[in-house]
């Protein structure tokens, strides 16, 4: 029986071996084909954020052109309608009641006329605040945050993967201890010869 079990454990050796060569083969390739890859990532990661600074330069570049215009010209409005409303100044109220008096008008609606006037002024002192910030930009960060994380999610999904070795033999059941066990009888055990042999 025990030349059965040495005849048997041989190709099963061999067998370990040459798949644990496989395994070793196979992971050399895998790795090499992961820095192929990794390094393709890169250079198409580096090229693309190349191409992004650039585009968003000549975007920011045209936006903060249209800006100033945009400020200069709501500037202009404003000055206008400030001068334009200025031009009676100070006694403006005093002059539309003695226009309201003269065309035979009440004093009263002269004053909500003029109280309608301002309340128009301040609309369109507003306006032309909001005209001249322009438009609120758009942030972009989150959109790079996006990228980011596409590129950390690729670069983890391309990494290696460690595997446990192969064994080259299969880990022995029993135990085997350095002093030999007493019995209950007082007698101590003898090895069985499997554990002689080894």
């Amino acid at each position: 029986m025990t030349r059965a079990a040495d005849s048997v454990s041989e190709p099963v050796k061999s067998g370990l071996r040459g798949l644990r060569s496989r395994a070793v083969e196979a992971g050399k390739a895998a790795e090499q084909l992961l820095v192929e890859n990794t390094e393709e990532v890169r250079k198409e990661a580096v090229k693309r954020g190349r191409k992004a600074r650039k585009e968003f330069a000549k975007k920011s570049g045209e936006t903060r052109k249209e800006l100033a215009k945009a400020r200069a010209e709501a500037r202009k409005e404003a000055a206008a309608r400030l001068a334009e409303l200025r031009k009676p100044g100070r006694k403006a109220r005093k002059a539309a009641v003695k226009a309201a008096k003269a065309a035979g008008e009440s004093k009263r609606k002269a004053r909500r006329d003029f109280k309608a006037a301002k309340k128009d002024f301040r609309a369109a002192l507003a306006e032309a605040k909001i005209a001249a910030k322009g438009e609120r930009k758009r942030r972009r960060w989150p959109w790079l945050l996006g990228i980011g994380l596409a590129a950390a999610g690729a670069a983890y999904a391309l990494r290696a993967k460690q595997e446990p070795p192969v064994a080259t033999e299969p880990p022995n059941n029993t135990p085997t201890s350095a002093e030999p066990k007493h019995s209950a009888n007082g007698q101590a055990t003898s090895p069985s010869p499997a554990q002689k042999q080894q």
